[in-house]
């Protein structure tokens, strides 16, 4: 069957579990932040984006090798991983700021998502394909995602120095790319679930242990970076129109 695949009951969690996936956590996000800010990001960014494509291209493969060609498959992968990550290195050399804030505000809406679905979730959002994720999770990820792109670019600019303008400079542009950006990485993430339920596996790879593979850890982003992309497009096409 398509989505008969046995479900981890939230019995708490264990600490060697814990431990291993806090390390791991702090790990990897320590290296696509550095990736991130580093004054040499026409380099070390797309280098890190070629590993995490090439990783998250063989997992594609493994979780469509049933249903589609060797070939199909591959290209599917390529499409799937490469066009999202060119996005991102495009809104990286857009500057720091896009990058920064889209990578936090994705990764802060998944984890409060699941913290709060954890503990207040009662109506399941795709219960199908992701069992233990709920509407008041998906709500709280939205809520974190807006703030995440009002406040980080007070906070870095108020770092370098440089005249932030207040939260209404980043109010209603801000909420935009929050709701935006949330949504887009929950389709993102519900969308490898399924590629993971069609496999009938938990994870789409071990490589980050601890964690469900390189594809669980930038799924999310994957949908996201171009949505964001398109929207700094679209605005600045239209400042330039008016100006």
């Amino acid at each position: 069957m398509a989505y008969e695949i046995k479900e981890e009951e939230p019995a708490g969690i264990k600490k060697a579990g814990f431990m291993t996936r806090a390390i791991t956590s702090t790990v990897f996000a320590l290296v696509c932040l550095i990736s991130v800010c580093i004054d040499l990001r026409y380099y070390v960014l797309p280098l890190l984006c070629a590993v995490v494509a090439g990783v998250g291209v063989f997992e594609f493969m493994q979780l469509t090798k049933d249903r589609l060609s060797v070939w199909l498959s591959a290209v599917l992968g390529c499409l799937y991983l490469v066009v999202p990550l060119g996005c991102f290195i495009v809104l990286r050399a857009w500057g720091l700021l896009p990058a920064l804030t889209l990578l936090l505000s994705v990764w802060g809406a998944d984890t409060a998502a699941y913290i709060f679905g954890s503990l207040f979730g009662r109506h399941k959002l795709a219960p199908k394909l992701s069992p233990k994720k709920s509407w008041e999770g998906a709500i709280a990820g939205v809520v974190f995602s807006v703030v995440a792109w009002m406040v980080v670019p007070l906070i870095v600019n108020a770092i370098s120095a440089k005249a932030s303008g207040g939260l209404a400079t980043y109010g209603v542009f801000g909420a935009i790319c929050g709701v935006l950006a949330a949504a887009a990485g929950l389709a993102g993430d519900l969308f490898e679930s399924h590629l993971k339920r069609r496999a009938g596996v938990k994870d789409s790879g071990t490589i980050l242990p601890g964690h469900g593979g390189i594809l669980d850890r930038f799924d999310s982003l994957l949908a996201a970076a171009p949505v964001i992309l398109i929207v700094f497009i679209v605005v600045s096409v239209v400042f330039w129109a008016v100006s």
